[in-house]
């Protein structure tokens, strides 16, 4: 009997629609008619230019109408069901299609048409069959998407109403394509391919496909992070490099990921050297050890370092490489070691240099991409924020950037370059070294006490190295005025004017969106003063969950900006932690650190208004809970007892915990950005205000060389704490907190 290959696809294509049915309405008549009637729902909005694509959604739509009652309920209820059950993993299709957008910020029209193309898309792949791990991720995905987990993502979503399916499923694959200008970073485009894998197959009507795999695979829990190499020296064959491992926890949120470098109790420094014969591992571990001091000293950049470059070296250099550009001799190399010492970048770096052309297409400066994950804020947050720019053109001096036609320098290797001092060394006395070119920028701008924000966006150092570049915001113009500056002060070494550059007229901000505009944040705390002053008409309103929640809101935000304290479970702490009369405030918000890194700062006088204004709120609200709710009066009392933290939210006459989940959805309707937002304003505030790199790293937490800011060695005073603590307060004013 002959077998007929249609009737086949299409018999097992009628089972993939009755188990996509099942597995649609697998509850009681009341859930399974809250299910069909959000079905309905999407159907019936999803725009004309999706729908004409998917014939499915006549079937979808005649199956949901079978399952429809007079009064279904909430489709709400349907998902809070499956999650008191724990079935998330087993009913995943009916929890995404129950999901509802929780933040009030958020596009409602355009996850709502996202949400009704997903389930058209998992329609068709249900009928094709094989595709359940596509399902399943795109179901999870929109589902964390209205809770407000995928934040980050929000911004990169493209604006579904704009275009057709098609133009949509190519939108989707350039996002996610590494090769692209429009790349991404890896866990958001790992997130981008949830909605881009199924929406190309069902566009393309791919077959599935199975993959088996053991327990032991693709189950291993947190992340790797590997900060870039660091070179002690080059003399001769020896190589000492460091690289640093840290080993973290997965976070959903890449605003959880800005200070993960900084703040890991977990790490490996590995030591390599080629100079290493020694077969004893204790004597090799000896060794390590000290290889690693002498980095890490390096990097403070003291006068007396044997490794930082001497005037004469550098004259030297200078002199050597200028004049052979002048006769059109060792032209190549002796450009190429002029830019490692105006960049502070070693070779390997320079040779991935991309160039910035004029109109003419010749390079005229170097192309630095200055891009940071609060660039990827979401369309109906930009108008709290400032515009910022994610490129930078570094111009060259005419004298290295003519007759470039790129920064590959093929022909040139380390042993070419080595050769080359080598000669310089032996008839000058010198003892020129790569690794000394290369780092004189950063010794240069350490001694003149420059933020080394300025220093690693020239050099184009990783951002993962400093944690400081997630946070600041800067003019371009500061910056290219360091350059130059810098420029001038090696062309008067050798009094020369072939090292001088064309000033720009261009004018932009760069670094991070999250330094807000004085403006804006006076019209968010007069909103918010207003909103509480409200409540003192009615006592029942004074101590409602609404006021609560609003005066802890402003408390709290006050503090984030008088203290750049991280977002942590017991954020800011318990009572205890506070000492009004002299202002102190101790904060550890790096727990999971080894030893003790905590630090203890001077509140702005602002500050301590509000706390007192909090306190006096928290007792009188013990007198009228006492006979009106016995778990929030005793809540209350922990507060002022140090038995509990100091902050907590209330809702559905239920205690939230200061956590950065719960604060997110308590402020989102007010002030919807992401929790440390206040890091990225105080620290741009402190560097507007010329204040030390060492004093802001002091202030907000960032560790140098693995140190807090006031360890056994410290030097810094209480006296310096009291500048900032009295520039925050000024600006606190300005803002009109201070009426």
């Amino acid at each position: 009997m002959e077998v007929n290959k249609s009737e086949i696809e299409s018999y097992f294509k009628e089972k993939n629609i009755n188990r996509f049915f099942k597995v649609l309405f697998p509850f009681d008549k009341e859930y399974n008619a809250a299910i069909a009637n959000e079905v309905l729902r999407l159907c019936s909005l999803l725009s004309t230019q999706y729908i004409q694509h998917f014939e499915e959604e006549v079937l979808l739509t005649l199956e949901a109408k079978k399952n429809i009652i007079e009064t279904p309920p909430e489709s709400i209820l349907v998902l809070e069901h499956i999650t008191q059950k724990k079935q998330l993993g087993v009913h995943f299709i009916p929890a995404f299609i129950c999901s509802t957008l929780l933040r009030t910020s958020y596009n409602k029209h355009k996850f709502d048409q996202y949400k009704a193309l997903a389930l058209l898309v998992i329609a068709r792949l249900s009928y094709m069959g094989e595709h359940d791990a596509k399902i399943k991720s795109l179901c999870d995905e929109i589902r964390l998407f209205s809770l407000g987990k995928r934040e980050t993502l929000a911004g990169f979503l493209p604006d579904i109403g704009r275009y057709n399916f098609i133009e949509l499923v190519k939108l989707f694959n350039s996002l996610v394509d590494e090769s692209s200008p429009t790349t991404t970073i890896g866990p958001i485009r790992n997130q981008l391919e949830h909605y881009n894998r199924p929406l190309k197959a069902s566009h393309d009507f791919s077959r599935g496909y199975h993959r088996y795999i053991s327990t032991q695979r693709f189950r291993q829990a947190g992340s790797l992070t590997i900060k870039p190499k660091e070179v002690l020296n080059d003399e001769g064959d020896q190589a000492i490099e460091i690289s640093q491992l840290h080993f973290g926890p997965k976070h959903s949120e890449s605003w959880q990921n800005e200070d993960s470098a900084d703040n890991d109790s977990r790490s490996i420094n590995i030591v390599t050297s080629t100079n290493n014969t020694s077969k004893s591992e204790a004597l090799a571990a000896i060794q390590a050890r000290t290889i690693f001091a002498q980095i890490k000293k390096k990097a403070m950049h003291l006068p007396c370092d044997i490794y930082a470059t001497t005037e004469l070296e550098l004259t030297t250099l200078l002199e050597t490489c200028v004049n052979n550009i002048i006769i059109n001799q060792e032209t190549d190399i002796s450009k190429l070691l002029l830019l490692m010492l105006l960049t502070g970048s070693n070779d390997d770096q320079v040779k991935r240099f991309k160039p910035y052309r004029n109109d003419r297409k010749h390079i005229i400066g170097i192309l630095r991409k200055h891009t940071l994950p609060s660039h990827s804020i979401r369309d109906e947050l930009k108008c709290l924020t400032q515009p910022v720019e994610n490129s930078i053109c570094l111009p060259l001096p005419n004298t290295i950037s003519s007759g470039l036609s790129s920064f590959k320098f093929k022909n040139i290797d380390k042993t070419s370059l080595k050769i080359f001092l080598q000669a310089i060394n032996n008839s000058k006395g010198t003892h020129l070294t790569l690794t000394k070119i290369s780092g004189y920028l950063h010794y240069h701008f350490s001694q003149l006490q420059i933020d080394p924000v300025i220093t690693h966006i020239i050099s184009g150092t990783d951002i993962k190295v400093l944690p400081a570049l997630y946070y600041t915001q800067l003019p371009l113009s500061t910056l290219l005025n360091h350059y130059q500056q810098y420029l001038e002060h090696l062309a008067l070494l050798i009094n020369t004017e072939l090292l001088s550059i064309n000033p720009t007229d261009k004018e932009y901000l760069i670094g991070t969106t999250l330094h807000f505009d004085d403006k804006k944040l006076t019209l968010l705390f007069r909103a918010l003063k207003k909103q509480i002053q409200k409540y003192q008409e009615k006592t029942a309103k004074q101590f409602s969950e609404q006021a609560h929640n609003d005066i802890t809101v402003i408390t709290q935000l006050v503090l984030m900006l008088a203290t750049g304290y991280r977002p942590v479970s017991g954020w800011f702490g318990k009572r205890v932690d506070f000492h009004l009369p002299t202002k102190s405030y101790w904060i550890a918000d790096k727990a999971s650190s080894i030893g003790d890194n905590s630090r203890c700062i001077i509140l702005p006088s602002i500050a301590i208004n509000y706390l007192q204004d909090y306190i006096d709120y928290l007792r009188q609200a013990i007198i009228y809970h006492e006979n009106q709710s016995p778990e929030i009066y005793d809540r209350y009392n922990d507060c002022l007892n140090n038995q509990a933290h100091f902050f907590f939210f209330r809702q559905e006459n239920k205690i939230l915990e200061v956590l950065p989940s719960n604060y997110t959805h308590i402020i989102d309707s007010t002030f919807p950005m992401q929790p440390n937002w206040a890091r990225h304003h105080v620290r741009s505030l402190l560097f507007k205000h010329n204040i030390a790199p060492e004093l802001i790293s002091a202030w907000i937490g960032h560790q140098d060389m693995a140190k807090p800011a006031f360890n056994a060695f410290s030097q810094l005073s209480r006296k310096q704490l009291q500048q900032i603590s009295e520039i925050i307060n000024q600006h606190l004013i300005e803002i009109g907190l201070g009426d």
